[in-house]
């Protein structure tokens, strides 16, 4: 990795660490691959012990999310479906999932969940 590179990852981390939105990627057979400060908070889990995790563990699921998008995405189709709702088990919080994935070569590399609290539920 370049210096340019390095330093555009470390940038897109500090970012992503300042957000209070939930943010989690992970590959098409749902294994973690980063998670942010948020995420740590709100699951109550350190990133190393979620980097050892399928994304619907997080959710308490032994299996993938009834609703989940990886296995139902279509390339071509419009991503951006309507957030679903989700209960974060530690806490009980109600947030609204939005997934999102990336293509390589045909076929899902990664997908990124941005997940927020709603209010009042």
């Amino acid at each position: 990795m370049d210096q340019s590179e390095l330093y555009s990852e470390k940038l897109m981390n500090l970012i992503l660490d300042a957000l209070d939105e939930i943010v989690v990627i992970h590959d098409a057979d749902h294994n973690i691959l980063w998670m942010n400060h948020a995420g740590e908070r709100s699951f109550g889990i350190n990133v190393d012990k979620a980097l050892t995790m399928k994304c619907h563990q997080l959710f308490g699921n032994a299996m993938p999310c009834a609703d989940c998008d990886v296995g139902t995405v279509v390339i071509g189709e419009p991503t951006m479906k309507a957030p679903r709702k989700k209960i974060v088990p530690k806490t009980g919080v109600t947030v609204a999932c939005k997934t999102v994935p990336y293509y390589k070569n045909g076929r899902i590399e990664l997908v990124i969940q941005c997940l927020h609290e709603i209010k009042g539920e």
